[in-house]
């Protein structure tokens, strides 16, 4: 059963071109990373890379944006900082925080709260743990939160072989609930980090309690299935079928496209945060700094270009992810209506498929853009707490 709660007033939703569009939404939290010089190349490939934690962070200069307040406490050995609205939020910090193996790659996460029902934090495209800086102090006062940098972002390592996409960072998912946390949790994903949470609830439904998808990004409708008929029976292939001269042409301009958004963000990125933000203040030197940062990775460039294709590596649809979903799984949707990529009719789509289904879903609009966590963060945590602590 799907129900929804009456939806604020929405304005007009923020409109741009469609060139504008596509090359912001490939870097708006993607430009996470930006090699220190031109000379990493522009489709140049290394079959070697270093394994371990992000040691070369360097210093990022200042932005002349809002900076955070210094009122800093320590909880569970995390510091919280408030903001200059006197709302609590995880301090940054530069070398990031704990670390998991997954597959020979070190992923850093962050872990607070020890009662409660674990959850789960999922960034979005070219975003990083720290993105859910203000849900992490709220929810860990009576639930187990862990919010992860998927591989090749943030401080995790950066694998430019790798087979990115939806489904192979929802394997890592799962691998993270099994091996870190012991149990099931419930799952909360930004953009593409809805989509993995989809994928690791459609294909690992007994680890799952629960799924909130806020903003997902994706491949929404139906697409043709596999030989075996199931659209997500390989849901992570570990080697990608080998290729022929167009299937490399295609590499080396999407490489090369893939470069010339990498480098030309750079200095951008506040400008292009506020694209997405309705609330422009949130964009701040702390979040710009946290954007800016892992770009200092020697592997950025190389993984950027490989992370860059990972939708076209998708097994399934949202649509197809979400009609595997068990009837017990419960899901809510949080969705800013002010989102220019993303807009309110997927929403919509997903509400569709989940009267067919027969699953019980809730759709709560919000007044913000893309990233409503940071963006609008008072109202998504009232809404994720309230729904949290109702079902679990």
């Amino acid at each position: 059963m799907a129900y929804r709660l009456s939806k604020p007033h929405q304005g007009l939703p923020l409109r741009v071109t469609l060139a504008l569009s596509i090359i912001l939404a490939s870097v708006c939290l993607l430009a996470t990373r930006s090699p220190p010089s031109l000379a990493s190349g522009i489709a140049v490939r290394q079959q070697a890379f270093p394994v371990g934690r992000v040691s070369n962070f360097r210093a990022v200069p200042k932005t002349g944006l809002r900076s955070a307040s210094r009122e800093v406490a320590v909880r569970d050995s995390l510091e919280v900082e408030v903001d200059s609205k006197g709302r609590e939020r995880l301090a940054f910090k530069e070398d990031g925080w704990k670390t998991w193996n997954w597959k020979g790659h070190n992923i850093n996460y962050i872990q607070s709260g020890d009662k409660g029902t674990p959850i789960v934090l999922v960034h979005g495209f070219g975003a990083h743990a720290y993105h859910w800086r203000y849900q992490i102090p709220e929810l860990s006062k009576n639930h187990r939160v862990y919010s992860l940098c998927l591989l090749g972002y943030g401080w995790s390592d950066k694998a430019p072989d790798a087979p990115y996409s939806a489904e192979f960072w929802g394997n890592q998912v799962s691998s993270f609930m099994q091996e870190v946390i012991g149990e099931g949790a419930v799952l909360v994903g930004n953009s593409i980090g809805a989509v993995t949470a989809l994928s690791a609830a459609s294909s690992t439904p007994d680890l799952v309690k629960g799924l909130v998808m806020v903003n997902a990004a994706g491949r929404f409708g139906d697409m043709a299935p596999d030989a075996t008929g199931d659209p997500g029976a390989n849901p992570e292939p570990e080697v990608e079928a080998s290729k022929g001269p167009l299937d490399a042409l295609k590499d080396f301009v999407t490489d090369g496209f893939a470069s010339l958004i990498f480098y030309s963000t750079r200095f951008r990125i506040p400008l292009i945060l506020k694209q997405v933000y309705l609330d422009r203040d949130q964009v701040d030197e702390p979040l710009v700094k946290s954007i800016t940062a892992p770009a200092l990775d020697p592997m950025a460039l190389q993984t950027f270009q490989s992370i860059y294709r990972a939708p076209g590596r998708g097994r399934a649809t949202v649509n197809q992810m979400m009609r595997r979903l068990p009837q017990s799984m419960k899901v809510l949707l949080l969705w800013g209506q002010q989102d220019p990529w993303m807009q309110p009719e997927k929403a919509d789509q997903i509400m569709k498929v989940c009267d067919e289904q027969g699953l019980e879903c809730e759709y709560v609009p919000l007044v913000a853009g893309h990233c409503p966590q940071d963006d609008n963060p008072k109202d998504l945590n009232d809404n994720l707490v309230r729904w949290v602590n109702t079902h679990f």
